[in-house]
């Protein structure tokens, strides 16, 4: 006969944090757990199964256990059903499911903030929608969901950021998105939950199994405004923060004008947080008194900068004066929305005249050669000219014979050089291998260790702090160790002296204790349990020994 149970490792967490649930069944036991009943209120994120045989003073003792990571759908008390395996069932179980009202968001080790800039905006007016992954712990397998919503224009706005921060005393990792949003429709606009999949790590070995976990967002609403009734519906709408209008010209002068001679005029427009395709055309289609025009295909494009997008439309015109005179080159304007001080804007290049000269005419005068003809030459003077050449390729001759020997000699220089090159080579390639030996380590950690001991002395703890990655780096020959996060979970006594240096630092008000002997046993054993045969040299020196250093904070 067997007997089940079933347990939870917590019975209150926050909404977005997943529990594990755990199902054992001693003796024998046919068949697996229905989970069916939990999934009407808990997403199943992973699941697994070991088994456990024992015999002891000939008792022989079975025990099979099955547990399975779950994510509450809602916050409130949730009741874990019975769960049926074979013809057993377990208990059930109550878990209490708080929002992020309770506070208790700040203490959990992973959790997202998800935020626009704006609670408001004009219709394809942008807003900026920030995502921040805020973690303490190591993260494996981590995947934020892709962001899609109805009747938007989403723009990702440059490549992930990452960066330290202190969160209510906490040192902590934070990977930062950013999307740039352009709603389409007025009205009222829901940004639908940001969703989070990971697993904590709690080792750096590639065979420890980690905690499955799930966050989700609250969803934002976004109130979307429709044009204002001061805007001519006529006009290309185009709201932004900031627009410039601009003629770039060859070399920063005007050229000069000439009939038939052509002239190109290049128009930049910029626009802050607006799409490069928003921006209206500026030339196209528009013909000009006294000019054959020939526009050339727009260039469109778009950069960031720190308050979002920054699209970018130049155009390329080619225009011939088609006759002299005064020509008038007409204005250009561009209507936009200024989204900051809600008003009515004209961006503009003023129009301008310019005077068109006549065409250049070919000069008509008779050239020196055409008045010179040549004359026949006198049979006397075709053979100097002869006996002139004769001699001049005779020297040329010599001229090359002289080369060719300056080119031996060249030559077997350049050869007496790279035999000399060769020998050097082989005699530093037989001294290569010993120099290689002679090398120290990638990474060595007498330096770290050196400043730690230092920060120790000093009674430094934020010092101590800053030097403990660099310690760790080089403890596990891994260059990609650099935040104290990343130093969390590889040692629970490690883990402890952190907490202590923490507190000593940042805990406000009162005083916080920390101890350097138990700080350099704890990285004794970190080492140890990386390299067993590393000489134990961690400690401090007897005359630091035996000392905890005390730190108050005013």
């Amino acid at each position: 006969m067997a007997e089940v149970s079933a347990g939870l490792n917590q019975y209150i967490v926050p909404f977005g944090q997943s529990v594990q649930l755990s199902i054992e069944a001693r003796g024998s036991v046919d068949g697996e757990p229905d989970i069916t009943p939990l999934k009407q209120d808990f997403d199943i994120l992973s699941q697994s199964q070991s088994s456990n045989f024992s015999m002891i003073n000939g008792n022989i003792s079975r025990s099979k256990t099955w547990e399975y990571s779950l994510m509450p759908k809602r916050t409130g008390s949730i009741v874990v059903p019975a769960i049926t395996v074979g013809n057993e069932v377990t208990q059930a179980l109550t878990i209490k499911v708080l929002d992020e009202s309770s506070g208790m968001a700040q203490t959990r080790d992973v959790w997202l903030d998800v935020s626009l800039s704006d609670k408001e905006v004009y219709v394809q007016a942008q807003t900026v929608l920030t995502i921040k992954l805020i973690r303490s712990v190591n993260l494996s397998q981590a995947e934020i969901s892709e962001l899609n919503i109805d009747g938007v224009v989403l723009e990702r706005l440059g490549d992930d950021h990452h960066y330290e921060s202190v969160i209510d005393g906490r040192r902590v990792i934070v990977s930062e998105r950013k999307y740039a949003v352009f709603p389409q429709q007025a009205g009222q606009l829901q940004i639908p939950p940001i969703q989070f999949d990971g697993m904590i790590s709690y080792s750096r070995s590639l065979f420890a199994q980690g905690k499955a976990i799930r966050l989700r967002s609250k969803p934002l609403s976004l109130r979307v405004l429709d044009k204002p009734t001061s805007w001519n519906k006529h006009d290309l709408w185009l709201p932004a923060s900031a627009v410039t209008l601009e003629e770039i010209l060859p070399d920063g002068a005007l050229p000069e004008y000439r009939v038939g001679e052509p002239f190109t005029r290049n128009i930049r427009l910029r626009a802050e947080g607006a799409t490069a395709a928003q921006l209206p055309p500026l030339l196209e289609g528009k013909s000009m008194a006294g000019f054959k025009v020939y526009p050339d295909q727009p260039r469109l494009k778009q950069s960031v900068n720190p308050q979002g997008l920054v699209g970018t439309r130049i155009e390329k015109v080619a225009m011939i004066p088609t006759r002299a005179g005064i020509l008038h080159i007409p204005a250009i304007q561009v209507k936009w929305w200024d989204t900051d001080k809600n008003m009515i804007r004209t961006a503009m290049i003023a129009g301008r005249d310019i005077e068109v000269l006549p065409a250049a005419q070919a000069s008509s005068a008779p050239s020196v050669m055409s008045q010179a003809p040549m004359q026949p030459q006198p049979q006397a003077q075709r053979q100097a000219v002869i006996e002139a050449l004769a001699g001049q390729k005779h020297d040329d001759t010599q001229v090359e014979q002289n080369k060719q020997t300056w080119w031996q000699w060249l030559a077997l220089l350049f050869m007496a050089l790279w035999l000399i090159t060769l020998g050097l080579w082989w005699k530093f390639t037989r001294r290569q291998p010993r120099q290689r030996a002679q090398q120290p380590n990638i990474m060595d950690i007498k330096p770290a260790q050196k400043a730690i001991k230092q920060a120790c002395k000093s009674g430094d703890a934020k010092a101590v702090l800053q030097h403990l990655p660099a310690w760790v780096a080089a403890c596990y020959q891994d260059e990609s160790i650099q935040y104290l996060a990343q130093v969390k979970g590889l040692l629970p006594a490690l883990d402890e002296e952190i907490k202590r240096l923490e507190q000593s630092v940042y805990a406000p008000h009162g005083t916080a204790s920390w101890s350097c002997d138990a700080l350099f046993e704890a990285l004794q054993a970190l080492r140890k349990q990386v390299a067993p045969n590393a000489k134990e040299d961690v400690g401090l020196k007897p005359l630091y020994a035996k000392r905890s250093m005390d730190k108050s904070k005013s």
